[in-house]
């Protein structure tokens, strides 16, 4: 009977044991990343680092732990496929040429953290400008809980042709940091894909033209063709070989057009894209990331600094062809992704819905493009993108309805990572 009594009692303290790590979190509206409609007044279920359960008017236990959102709206956190953590305010070159990559590694730590307190859970970062390590460094800090910060996907440099991508405007003679990993012809492009993938990057970006080196163009933004067609397919058999995504820097039709052909995974930017092309994009499953913000910033002079009146022009122009690029994609069943490449401003990743919505796309893709389909671009999708059963308990909440007002997902109050309470 003592033995009895005794088991019954370590069963009850199992079971209370187990209710106190259980969270449940009353929402007033829902968007669970997936459904297109807001459900309500739901309660989210979690248990650890997990979501255990999403029911509709279900009952809490008496003396449960609680947290009553029931007067918000509650989604995913944000996936941002497009950003540089690693960077900061300030001029660009100066960054690189008297900031140590360690100096720009605590610039990040702070990054990671303003990033993820404005409701970005998971981040892929395209490239760390030259900052060493920093990224991956960052990436497995932030997984060990050493630091806060979303969850990281890494490229650590991009691949470029020769003389592609770096620092521009200096002397032959002076020795600038390297922005990139230089590879031509099919033998040295396999090599810097596997060596990227040996050092740890989750990702292999590709830039399909040059950053601006020789000025093709002097009412917009332009790019010399680098990379010829087999080189391309070469960088992504290798990439796919190692289980690894492409994303690829175009801004051109033309290059985007050898970049979808060679099957690589997302267009960057994609400033002068055809509808044709979009279509093209859409029948080989390639998302398209077109980084709306990035470049009205820079119009505006709110993250390079003062600009001369000659690229004032041609930033304007940009921003003009650029947007009617958005609005041939919206007519094409590509699927658009959330990115930002406001390397600058940290914690402002979600003006660029708001932008996504000005030009026409309906809020609820807006957000979908930031939640599921971010997720499945980056191929995490089992873990994050949307609240349901067994998925990381990643969730913001705010004030206000997404669908009314996409702006009010800019004013996150709530931000849980993982079962971990960021901001409340």
């Amino acid at each position: 009977m003592r033995i009895l009594s005794l088991s019954l009692l370590a069963v009850l303290f199992m079971t209370v044991n187990a209710q106190d790590k259980r969270t449940f979190i009353k929402a007033g509206k829902l968007f669970d990343g997936k459904t297109r409609a807001l459900r309500e007044n739901v309660v989210i279920t979690v248990e650890g680092a997990t979501i255990k359960d999403v029911q509709e008017k279900a009952l809490i236990p008496s003396g449960a732990n609680v947290i009553d959102l029931s007067g918000m709206t509650v989604m995913p956190g944000l996936i941002d496929a497009h950003t540089h953590v690693v960077l900061h305010p300030g001029d660009y070159d100066a960054q690189s040429l008297r900031e140590t990559p360690e100096y720009r590694a605590i610039h990040s730590v702070v990054n990671a953290r303003a990033t993820l307190e404005a409701g970005v859970t998971t981040i892929r970062d395209l490239g760390n400008e030259g900052a060493g390590f920093a990224d991956i460094a960052l990436r497995d800090a932030v997984a060990k809980g050493i630091v806060p910060g979303p969850r990281i996907l890494a490229a650590i440099q991009p691949i470029t042709a020769t003389g592609a991508y770096g620092l521009v405007g200096y002397s032959p003679y002076v020795f600038t940091p390297q922005l990139s990993y230089e590879a031509d012809g099919p033998s040295e492009i396999r090599k810097q894909v596997r060596r990227l993938v040996k050092l740890g990057a989750d990702v292999i970006k590709l830039y399909m033209e040059s950053y601006e080196k020789r000025p093709l163009s002097a009412d917009s933004l332009s790019g010399a063709m680098t990379y010829a067609p087999e080189e391309v397919k070469v960088l992504v058999e290798e990439a796919r070989r190692s289980h690894v995504k492409v994303a690829a820097h175009a801004y051109s039709d033309e290059a985007a057009r050898i970049a979808i052909e060679a099957g690589v995974h997302s267009i960057e930017h994609g400033l002068y894209i055809s509808e044709v092309t979009f279509r093209l994009m859409a029948s080989r499953d390639v998302a398209y990331v077109p980084t709306l913000l990035v470049y009205e910033l820079g119009r505006d002079g709110k993250i390079f600094g003062p600009i001369s009146p000659e690229n004032k022009i041609k930033l304007t122009n940009t921003v003009e062809k650029h947007t009617a690029s958005f609005k041939r994609a919206l007519k094409t069943p590509v699927k658009i992704v959330f990115g930002t490449d406001t390397f600058e401003l940290p914690g402002t990743n979600a003006q660029e819905l708001e932008l996504m919505v000005k030009y026409g796309m309906s809020p609820v893709d807006a957000l979908l493009s930031a939640t599921s389909r971010a997720a499945t671009l980056l191929g995490v999708e089992t873990i994050t993108g949307s609240i349901e059963k067994g998925k990381a308990a990643d969730i913001i909440a705010f004030s206000g309805n997404p669908v009314e007002d996409i702006r009010v997902v800019q004013h996150v109050a709530f931000v849980m990572k993982e079962g971990n309470v960021v901001r409340r």
